[in-house]
């Protein structure tokens, strides 16, 4: 047998010697961020979130037994089984990455336009939490240098892949120089638990959250790619089967109420975090990070009107 990245049996790590004698059915029960290829097939994590397009075999696609949790214990117990000794938290400073890295204890790694938003509250957050932290400001000459290779590398590009593909870039390459293959994310809060503002005026919010939570396979597959360039891959806790189960279990009110989103986690990470990382509003990372200002000033440097006319102009067949 083949395996890349990691498997777990109801909370379990397993070593290489348990899955070579594991029977197809045992292993398809399996949890974990992995690709296994047996003689006979391949079998992948049930979120396909490890990388690969496997051929010339059956696919099965895991689907794992695990035990009903609360959702603080189901946290929990998804970063622990990530938090191995070459990984590193990707931090922003919002709610998800912060307590991803408060349960992790994980070095931490920022990237950031100088004075940026992400950069001040990665630090911050970081020493309040007592973890190190490696930052890298970036500057305009260093995203367009990106740029080039990003168009050639995502499989999907649009003016919000390319800014989070950007976005994703300069941490995967931190995390390289960090030595680290693994790296913990804050990824699929926002869509478990409500965490954009168009959430706030759904008029049926667990339909809307089932089909982006769904759409997220194409975020997956674009992080990938850039993560891959890199040697590096991502590992997302909040996809872990055990949290995306108990984020089922609560009701519209209790994720979303008006202007608050994400209630639920935000209660759990009160009792791991100050109440001020808690309850931090959200910012998306390409403009956290100045990466989505930087690519506005590039276009018109280029005598683009905005991003994406500025696409159009460098690969005209892609878009």
């Amino acid at each position: 047998m083949q395996l890349t990245g990691w498997m777990e049996e109801n909370g379990r790590l397993l070593d290489r010697a348990e899955i070579e004698i594991f029977s197809v059915s045992r292993l398809s029960a399996c949890g974990g961020e992995f690709l296994l290829e047996t003689d006979d097939c391949f079998i992948r994590d049930k979120y396909h979130i490890m990388p690969g397009n496997p051929k010339g075999k059956p696919v099965i696609t895991a689907e794992p037994i695990v035990s009903g949790m609360s959702l603080d214990e189901a946290i929990q117990t998804a970063v622990s089984l990530r938090a191995s000794d070459d990984a590193v938290t990707t931090l922003s400073g919002g709610v998800d990455s912060s307590l991803v890295a408060a349960l992790a204890g994980l070095p931490c790694i920022a990237v950031g336009l100088s004075g940026s938003h992400d950069l001040i509250a990665a630090q911050q957050t970081a020493e309040i939490l007592d973890l190190p932290i490696t930052v890298k400001e970036i500057g305009i000459d260093d995203i367009r240098a990106a740029l080039d290779d990003v168009l050639e590398i995502i499989p999907r590009v649009t003016p919000l892949d390319v800014e989070i593909g950007i976005t994703g870039y300069f941490i995967a390459a931190l995390a390289k120089e960090t030595g680290a293959k693994r790296i913990l994310t804050g990824q699929a809060a926002d869509e478990l638990f409500g965490g954009y503002a168009r959430y706030g005026r759904s008029s049926d919010l667990r339909a809307d959250l089932e089909a982006d939570f769904a759409g997220l396979v194409q975020q997956r597959e674009r992080d990938a790619a850039v993560a891959s360039h890199f040697g590096v891959w991502y590992s997302l806790p909040f996809m872990d089967e055990r949290v995306v189960r108990a984020s089922r279990t609560f009701s519209p009110e209790e994720l979303v109420k008006g202007d608050l989103r994400k209630i639920a986690i935000r209660s759990v990470a009160a009792k791991h975090l100050p109440e001020e990382i808690a309850w931090r509003p959200k910012k998306a990372m390409q403009y956290g990070s100045g990466i989505s200002s930087a690519l506005a000033k590039i276009a018109k440097s280029e005598g683009c009107k905005g991003c994406r006319e500025l696409i159009q102009k460098l690969v005209p067949d892609k878009l």
